[in-house]
């Protein structure tokens, strides 16, 4: 058991380095990583609804990450919405009602 243990901790590491990019593409990986982690930080704040916090992260990723690529101006300035409203909402009602705003406002 304790083999079979040892084998798959030894494949996950693998695969996890396997994933990692090389050279250039790494670096822009974690200036990707490092954009999106001070996007959260900055907008998280003392925000406590989990709804709130969930979207944020995603907001995060879609203007750090995926910009360049899936991003048109409408889904830009909806997830800039929830960035702006979203920091500092207590309640996922509070969340839910800004989320539905900002849809409303920039259609995705």
């Amino acid at each position: 058991m304790f083999s079979a243990f040892r084998t798959t901790y030894a494949l996950a590491a693998l695969i996890g380095v396997a994933c990692v990019p090389a050279g250039p593409l790494r670096a822009q990986f974690i200036d990707d990583q490092q954009r999106q982690a001070q996007c959260e930080l900055n907008a998280i704040g003392n925000t406590r609804s989990r709804l709130a916090v969930d979207w944020i992260r995603t907001a995060c990723n879609r203007l750090a990450i995926d910009e360049g690529f899936l991003l048109n101006e409408s889904n830009r300035r909806f997830h800039t919405c929830l960035l702006r409203y979203l920091s500092g909402v207590q309640s996922d009602g509070a969340a839910s009602q800004v989320i539905n705003s900002c849809r409303t406002a920039y259609p995705p």
